[in-house]
């Protein structure tokens, strides 16, 4: 029973239950660190969507190559989605690209999946549509970083926000 209610009061404190697995998390992570090194060669965004297919099995669609700075992956007709995935293209000194944007989370959220979004630093993002926040499940080179990438040049990027912390974020 002690068991119990200290799980409740974690979740309570965190925040809820994160919706995505293990697994989920572990294919986001691949697909992201295979798309990345085209994304910076070629400056673009790439995406898809991780979900199950009709056998159970955990897939992700064939990355769709985007712009600069969008990227629109066709919907499957084969899969259950659970959630989309995208790059942020090759680092760029005068773009914000370390952290998931506005238009990021609109865009899940329209949708009615979660997301995950990898950085030119290397850091791979978690998008809630649920509580509509962003959070970073592993920072700089996690996964493969460009090399033209400067670390700081950001400045200071916190663990998660909200999406009215990204918007004030954008604002500024």
């Amino acid at each position: 029973m002690r068991i119990i209610a200290g799980l409740a009061v974690f979740l309570a404190l965190s925040g809820g239950a994160m919706a995505q697995s293990a697994a989920e998390v572990r294919a986001a992570k691949q697909v992201l660190a295979d798309a990345q090194a085209r994304s910076f060669a070629e400056n673009r965004e790439y995406c898809g969507y991780l979900g199950y297919s009709a056998s159970g099995a955990l897939v992700s669609t064939r990355p769709r190559r985007g712009h600069l700075d969008e990227c629109t992956p066709y919907w499957p007709r084969n899969m259950e989605v659970v959630a989309s995935w995208h790059t942020h293209a090759a680092y760029d000194e005068g773009a914000w690209s370390e952290v998931p944007t506005v238009n990021d989370i609109e865009a899940d959220e329209a949708e009615g999946v979660d997301g995950y979004i990898a950085t030119p630093g290397g850091r791979v993002w978690y998008v809630d549509t649920t509580d509509m926040v962003v959070s970073q499940l592993c920072g700089l080179g996690c996964i493969q970083s460009d090399p033209r990438f400067i670390r700081g040049a950001e400045g200071p990027i916190r663990q998660s926000y909200t999406y009215r912390e990204l918007l004030r974020r954008e604002e500024k």
